[in-house]
């Protein structure tokens, strides 16, 4: 049975195996993504989609706008 150690050193060599690959099918990836892109035209958005904004965002925007609207009616005597 490996030791620890041992099995450590394999841990390494298959990390740097499996990066080198990774890199390898990524560039090829990317060459293929640009030769369609040059090919058939196609933009940023049709590509990628339109950027849309967050759900998220717009809920917490409007309940700070509640929140200042209650702000702004305790200023009047307003405690409804």
């Amino acid at each position: 049975m490996a030791t620890y150690r041992e099995l450590l050193a394999q841990k390494r060599e298959l990390d740097e195996r499996i990066e080198a690959v990774r890199a390898e099918a990524a560039h090829e990836a990317l060459a293929n993504v640009r030769a369609a892109i040059a090919e058939f035209g196609f933009t940023p958005d049709e590509v990628f989609g339109k950027p849309r904004r967050e759900k998220t965002a717009r809920r917490a925007n409007k309940a700070e706008g509640k929140k200042r609207e209650r702000a702004n009616l305790d200023l009047f005597g307003d405690n409804a």
